[in-house]
């Protein structure tokens, strides 16, 4: 009895995790759905600054101009279907640019926590940043350390 209530708890716990993964790589733009409200929400969080904070100018730019193309090709109907197999691949192509960027964007925004102790401190703090902050500030440290020579081995004590 105990090993049926055990396996029934380890498949739901499968189940459950399976339908959190599933959740996590939902695409941005579903060519399943409409697309216009898709591109009107996705519009509205870039313009916000907030959702995609961590998205560079140029990826931005990249996206912006394939919405725009997507709306362009889909025209006033807002129907995948009734355009040509040409124009389905194309806007198949620019949904997939816009998936991979804001799937990365997502993911660079992803805040991760970890305990630090400070130089001359015994204390451990908290300290909270994005994946992409600690990648910018991993880059910054890099160049401060080739500018001053101290990455360069010999140069080392």
């Amino acid at each position: 009895m105990m090993l049926r209530i055990a396996i029934a708890t380890g498949l739901l716990g499968l189940a459950f995790t399976g339908q959190i993964h599933a959740a996590s790589t939902n695409p941005m733009i579903d060519a399943g759905k409409p697309l216009a409200p898709q591109i009107d929400r996705i519009q509205t969080e870039l313009a916000d600054n907030k959702t995609y904070s961590e998205l560079k100018q140029a990826d931005r730019a990249q996206v912006v101009d394939a919405l725009s193309r997507i709306r362009g090709k889909l025209g006033d109907d807002g129907v995948l279907p009734s355009l040509d197999p040409a124009a389905q691949a194309e806007v198949a192509s620019d949904q997939t640019l816009v998936n991979t960027i804001l799937a990365k964007a997502k993911a660079d925004s992803r805040l991760i926590c970890r305990r630090e102790t400070a130089i001359g401190s015994n204390r451990a703090q908290t300290v909270c940043m994005t994946v992409a902050e600690r990648a910018a500030m991993r880059e910054q440290t890099m160049d401060v350390m080739r500018k001053t020579g101290i990455s360069q081995p010999e140069n080392r004590p």
